[in-house]
């Protein structure tokens, strides 16, 4: 496996990127290092780039978001494509296709956590308070009493991921001081949904982000709304899912595009951003920066950047995707970006 330094050394071959955010782009906090520049010459060289997000913001308020750290529609980035958005666009013109997936109408919802009300805008859907009363329940962003919750064991040992550590453990009885033990009422309220059948729709696919707890300036794996909806599976509830690595979002895109574009999908995630992309047929590219540096960061230091991807995907990613034959990017970068001095030498 050839590593390449930046996407600057892959232009030449595609004509649209989808270009992921979080982990590609911005690190959680400030936007990388050159990639401001870098997006612009890649427009400067006439492509096309499409963000592909798995925020449950609709692209309005993402777009408003990210031009206050400087991004720009029209001088960085064509298109800015959200989960919460096409949720959102699923709803308005998809209606019977969504009454389908969820088996029911979609007159009333019951928003879990932190529901996101701009999705619903224009639907036709009334928020309840009760479950009972709801046609499906919307997951927001998973807040316990007292803030976020922390993954457990996200890197164990050999194993590099103990998934079953989020859907198998006793979470009653679990009492520490480290973030982990509001997934207990995560818990109550999902078993309360599963015992009255109801429908978990998840607007962001993503397991877990990388966040504080209490305000730490200690980066750690926090729960996401994937997450959630995995927990609610094994329970033995349904789960609709929108966002990556999902066909709808994908296709969605591809309207933006023209029919004969060379597309490759840019992520740091191997099973939302690659598996979404392979799925589709469409080209993908591993960046290691985001989700993928923190994982080989962790890994034995005497092992090469090839060495650590390769177990990154065969003992990491084949463990977190439901999809895990579909894993392998077609190229691999060490970032998005050239560095801001030297963006104009390629």
């Amino acid at each position: 496996m050839d590593i390449k330094k930046n996407i600057l050394s892959l232009a030449d071959s595609y004509d649209t990127f989808f270009v992921d955010i979080y982990g590609v782009l911005y690190d959680g906090i400030s936007i990388y290092d050159g990639a401001l520049e870098t997006m612009q010459k890649l427009k400067s060289m006439g492509k096309k780039l499409i963000i592909l997000s798995n925020t449950t913001q609709v692209s309005q308020d993402a777009k408003l978001g990210y031009s206050q750290r400087g991004m720009f529609e029209g001088s960085h980035y064509d298109e800015m494509i959200t989960s919460g958005e096409f949720l959102h666009y699923f709803l308005l013109n998809h209606p019977k296709e969504f009454s389908e997936k969820i088996g029911s109408s979609i007159t009333r919802v019951k928003c879990l956590f932190m529901g996101n009300n701009s999705i619903f805008d224009g639907a036709h859907v009334s928020k309840v308070t009760d479950a009972a009363d709801a046609d499906f329940i919307y997951v927001g962003v998973p807040r316990a009493s007292y803030g976020s919750v922390k993954m457990d064991d996200i890197f164990d040992g050999d194993e590099l991921v103990d998934i079953e550590d989020i859907v198998n453990r006793n979470w009653y009885n679990l009492h520490d001081g480290f973030g982990r033990k509001g997934f207990a009422e995560f818990a109550h309220a999902l078993e309360a949904c599963v015992s009255k059948n109801k429908v978990l729709v998840v607007a962001n696919p993503d397991i877990f982000a990388y966040g504080s707890i209490n305000d730490s300036s200690k980066k750690v794996p926090i729960i996401t709304q994937g997450c959630i909806g995995k927990y609610y599976e094994k329970l033995g509830g349904k789960v609709v899912y929108f966002g990556k690595p999902y066909p709808g979002i994908f296709e969605y895109a591809k309207q933006f595009t023209n029919p004969h574009d060379r597309i490759a999908m840019i992520g740091d995630t191997p099973w939302t951003d690659i598996v979404g992309a392979n799925n589709c047929n469409i080209d993908s590219i591993l960046v290691m920066t985001g989700i993928t540096d923190n994982f080989c960061h962790q890994m034995d230091h005497a092992l090469s950047d090839k060495e650590k991807i390769d177990v990154l995907l065969d003992k990491v990613a084949k463990k977190m995707s439901k999809f895990p034959g579909n894993i392998y990017p077609t190229h691999v970068l060490r970032r998005f970006a050239k560095y801001s001095q030297d963006v104009g030498n390629r």
